[in-house]
């Protein structure tokens, strides 16, 4: 689409030939991120091959502390964190 400007109105008008300066020029289009994307996800060439299971020592580890979380009681509230500027960064 091109854009013309004339006495302060803006008209768009089709290029012939139904391109676009932008896709003539080889500049990427709005939604072309987008869309490659997804026709990445959907032909799976992105896809992983086999699962790779955690170590037993690892996955012992994630599941006692996950069995050991219903330890903790939910409190009633949670209060909100203050943040104090120290003049640091981090």
């Amino acid at each position: 689409m091109r854009t013309v400007i004339t006495g302060g109105c803006v008209a768009i008008a089709l290029i012939a030939g139904g391109g676009s300066v932008a896709a003539e020029s080889g500049e990427p289009q709005v939604g072309d991120q987008t869309r490659a994307w997804l026709e990445l996800q959907d032909s799976g060439n992105a896809a992983l091959g086999a699962l790779r299971p955690l170590p037993g020592e690892v996955a012992d580890k994630v599941y006692q502390r996950y069995v050991e979380s219903f330890d903790n009681q939910i409190p009633e509230r949670y209060e909100r964190e203050r943040f104090v500027s120290s003049g640091g960064g981090s």
